[in-house]
């Protein structure tokens, strides 16, 4: 499990915790976690246009835990 932060550009900020948060080749940022068979299923799906930026809760290189930003282009997944 891991902890999300979305900036929405209606500048609201969503906190989820989640299996992991992927961005999709069109970028839609999606949260998923699995379900108690161990399948990935959707929790929730944002339009590219809505998103502003997602950061995961992580150690930096120094140890300390904080928001690392994700990438703002591209196809990725976070666990």
């Amino acid at each position: 499990m891991a902890v999300f932060k979305l900036h929405l550009k209606d500048g609201r900020e969503r906190l989820v915790e989640a299996g992991r948060a992927g961005r999709t080749a069109d970028g839609q940022i999606v949260i998923e976690d699995t379900d108690s068979l161990g399948v990935w299923d959707c929790l929730e799906e944002y339009p590219a246009e809505a998103v502003r930026a997602v950061y995961r809760r992580g150690p930096a290189e120094s140890g300390i835990y904080t928001w690392i930003p994700q990438p703002a282009e591209g196809r990725w997944w976070s666990y």
